[in-house]
């Protein structure tokens, strides 16, 4: 009995120290944070690659067009899209459009590179628009840390009247970007995203450029970067809003390819782990996202040992207060997280508890990704439906 109960809080305190550790490294990225401002702005070259986006890829365009900033280009890549994606983004004034036989985003990613004359590659998904403002942050990181490689957006969702939209959107918050933050104090930031990815020209140029090997072309090109010893820091002001997956089916899909995707790269680059060779990234970087692929078994396991304490103690109470004190940090990390946002939605804080059960159904998938990358079977490169 009392290895059950020691089972049962070890679970409980690995899980909530996790999260006591974002919210410290959250709040400090805040206190930390850049208030000068340089007026330096090297030219920043913007990378869309595009496959089928008709629908989405004028929007795009146009939020590039009306940023403020004194010295971009726009590169659209189509990537042998079957509808009228290169006629449409052909249409739109000052943006150089080229065209290439379907070759995968990672490919585009480095057609448009070949033709960029910008010392910093700004990398942004046809179904995202970019906040008016989202440029200078991002220069201002670069001018203030010559050690930098890269510089991760900050990504929201676009907004719909739908429960799946609120729910990814408090998830980006709370989760995704909160990790970030925390990850940016240390100056390893673990995936720079593919909607809003400021990566310096000659870092990419030095780990050899997109690879076409795993389903997560910018974690692996994020760790690439890392590796060769440049920090790579999170810009909460540089705002990215991306179309998110409007059904269930096509929330797995996107899953299925991120959680493999991040399978890939970490056994790519095993050799990092725990290599004091790689500082902090070694040591705590890929660790950390190493126990993100088994943290949907703790998760279950602490729901069975519950269960089993309470069948074997009788005492519903002990696990209940467990339990409860897991669910109440992580509340209060979502509550602060959200107020930590710049421009916060009120709905995200509606959708809070209903994470608990959305991130229960996302280790559900994250498990299915992990069985499916141990058991080697095939997956293609599945779109949103439009």
């Amino acid at each position: 009995m009392s290895i059950i109960l020691y089972l049962f809080y070890a679970i409980i305190i690995i899980s909530t120290g996790r999260v006591i550790v974002r919210l410290f490294l959250s709040i400090a990225y805040n206190l930390t944070r850049i208030k000068k401002e340089t007026n330096i702005f090297p030219k920043i070259t913007i990378i869309v690659p595009a496959f089928n986006e008709a629908t989405t890829i004028t929007n795009c365009i146009k939020s590039l067009q009306n940023l403020d900033y004194p010295n971009f280009e726009i590169i659209v890549v189509d990537d042998g899209s079957n509808d009228a994606t290169y006629e449409v983004a052909n249409q739109c004034k000052g943006v150089k459009v080229f065209q290439q036989k379907n070759q995968g985003k990672p490919i585009a990613l480095n057609n448009g590179i070949s033709h960029s004359s910008g010392e910093i590659i700004l990398t942004v998904d046809a179904d995202t628009e970019l906040d008016r403002d989202a440029l200078k942050p991002i220069a201002n990181r670069f001018a203030c840390n010559n050690k930098l490689g890269a510089v991760a957006g900050n990504v929201k969702v676009k907004r719909e009247p739908t429960l799946l939209n609120t729910i990814q959107s408090a998830e980006y918050a709370t989760g995704i970007n909160l990790v970030r933050k925390g990850q940016s104090v240390l100056g390893t930031v673990m995936v720079v995203p593919g909607p809003v990815a400021a990566l310096k020209k000659e870092a990419i140029e030095h780990v050899g450029f997109f690879s076409d090997d795993t389903f997560a072309e910018d974690f692996d090109i994020t760790v690439k970067i890392l590796k060769k010893g440049y920090e790579i820091e999170y810009e909460e002001a540089s705002l990215a809003y991306t179309d998110t997956p409007k059904s269930t089916e096509d929330l797995i899909k996107q899953r299925r390819r991120w959680y493999r995707g991040m399978l890939q790269v970490l056994d790519k680059h095993k050799g990092m782990y725990f290599n004091r060779k790689y500082g902090i990234v070694g040591i705590f970087g890929i660790p950390n996202l190493w126990f993100d692929t088994i943290a949907p078994f703790l998760n279950i396991g602490l729901l069975l040992v519950t269960l089993l304490t309470w069948m074997v103690t009788g005492e519903f109470s002990v696990s209940l207060f467990g339990i409860t004190a897991y669910l109440g940090v992580s509340l209060v990390l979502g509550i602060l997280g959200l107020s930590l946002e710049p421009k916060p939605e009120k709905r995200n804080y509606l959708a809070l508890p209903l994470l608990l059960f959305y991130n229960m159904f996302l280790d559900g998938i994250r498990i299915m990704s992990l069985t499916e990358e141990m058991i080697n079977i095939l997956m293609d490169w599945e779109k949103p439906k439009r």
